[in-house]
């Protein structure tokens, strides 16, 4: 079964605080695990600017797994307008 691996890496328009992240960040890996993935805060836990994601997902074939992953970027830009994604590297293994 095919597989993806992915870094997200987004940039907070107007956060203040840390809490103000934790909350953008709450609902945003809520938002994501509908879509049955897993996905972490790798890094910058005490940047309250960014946001790095690190994430996997697991298809029956990779036009599933292409597709998911588009779904998943076009999400956060539709669904989170304060988060602009400006790195979304993604690596699928078969």
């Amino acid at each position: 079964m095919p597989y993806a691996y992915s870094k997200l890496k987004l940039k907070i328009d107007r956060c203040e605080s840390l809490k103000e992240k934790r909350s953008i960040l709450s609902a945003l890996l809520t938002s994501l695990k509908k879509y049955n993935l897993s996905v972490i805060e790798k890094a910058n836990q005490d940047n309250h600017h960014l946001i790095e994601l690190e994430m996997t997902m697991v298809r029956s074939n990779t036009v599933l797994l292409e597709q998911d992953l588009q779904l998943v970027s076009d999400v956060i830009e539709r669904d989170f307008p304060n988060l602009d994604l400006f790195v979304f590297e993604k690596e699928i293994y078969l």
